[in-house]
């Protein structure tokens, strides 16, 4: 599907948006600032790196007084530094998340309450779909090569798989709601990979509600939360990414309003390897241990917030689009899915998702 008027609309917009699998395109700024900061049109923009990934902050520029242009970055990189190498990294050692993959089994370890908070939400997203969304899944996601060192190429053994199963499970994480406190009943290995970036997006945003700030956007890798308009009072643009490796452009736009809007999407269209004519994805089924074998490509989701979205862009993804759609339905969760029909593509959404076309 193509949107034939939207390389108009690059022109046109000041700022234009793309989600995406791994992250957002920005187009027509120019104007650099600072080493940071950019502003063109109205906006100003900080950007950088944060949790593997880069960030995004897009603010109206008449409302940042000089003494908050000042502040506002250090606070911005002081929170994403406490939440990225502080709490959720799973290579900064000193992590509180490295710090509880440590703890030997059967101990208690008191981490964060943003860790808890990730945690618990983890939890019952892996409760409400059947497994579907799995943070212990790492031994899996390192054997099939997916991993950080990105090696994928070759199918492993079965009996390998099988191992590697019995080292994941969020069964055995147990976590007292009342104190923080986590056990690990046996030596999985965690990773909030999947949800923490949501998670920071959520934080920082409400980092620029407490600063007063009414009209924004948001993004880290991907994950996204709006709230209000552009600088030129017109509602922020966002479109699903095209779901083809390599022919970047907008499947679809998503229909904004001013109200405070939080958005993730995951797709298995571009981290992928082929053996013998079989695409093998990244998107990993954890109750099998295997790739998963249908035809969804892309589902993209909004939610109460930016760490909900992300984790059930995921666990939906896993679960295909028939059990997909019918979990999203009975959520009530405002979900798009793209599926790969060989010669073109379909295109299903849940019935809460019809607001925003």
């Amino acid at each position: 599907m193509k949107i034939a008027d939207w390389n108009n609309r690059y022109l046109l917009s000041a700022v234009f948006l793309i989600v995406s699998l791994a992250s957002i395109t920005l187009l027509s700024f120019s104007d650099r600032n600072t080493a940071n900061a950019l502003i063109h049109d109205g906006l100003i923009v900080h950007d950088g790196q944060t949790m593997g990934t880069t960030y995004r902050i897009l603010l109206h520029a008449l409302a940042l007084d000089e003494d908050t242009k000042q502040t506002l970055p250090v606070k911005i990189s002081q929170l994403l530094n406490i939440l990225d190498s502080g709490i959720f990294s799973t290579y900064a050692p000193d992590s509180q998340l490295s710090q509880l993959n440590k703890t030997t089994p059967g101990l208690s370890y008191l981490g964060s309450a943003e860790l808890a908070k990730v945690l618990n939400a983890a939890m019952q997203v892996y409760t409400l779909s059947g497994g579907a969304f799995d943070i212990s899944i790492k031994p899996l996601v390192d054997l099939w090569g997916f991993g950080f060192a990105m090696t994928a190429g070759g199918i492993p053994a079965q009996k390998e798989i099988d191992r590697a199963l019995e080292r994941t499970g969020m069964e055995s994480i147990l976590l007292d709601k009342a104190t923080g406190a986590i056990i690990r009943t046996k030596d999985v290995t965690l990773d909030l990979s999947a949800i923490a970036k949501g998670f920071a997006v959520d934080q920082l945003a409400s980092l620029l509600d407490v600063e007063g700030q009414q009209n924004y956007l948001v993004e880290i890798g991907g994950e996204i939360v709006t709230r209000g308009v552009r600088a030129d009072g017109g509602h922020w643009q966002l479109g699903i990414e095209n779901p083809v490796s390599g022919e970047p452009g907008v499947f679809r736009e998503i229909n904004l309003t001013a109200e405070k809007t939080a958005i993730a999407a995951s797709g298995n269209y571009r981290n992928f390897f082929i053996v013998e004519g079989q695409r093998y994805s990244h998107t990993l089924n954890p109750v099998t241990g295997w790739p998963v074998s249908h035809n969804l490509v892309s589902v993209t989701v909004i939610a109460e917030s930016a760490m909900m979205a992300d984790a059930w862009a995921t666990a939906l993804l896993v679960l295909g689009l028939e059990e997909g759609i019918k979990l999203a339905n009975e959520l009530q969760l405002p979900a798009y899915f793209i599926t790969d029909g060989n010669t073109d593509f379909h295109i299903e959404h849940s019935e809460a998702f019809s607001r925003y076309l």
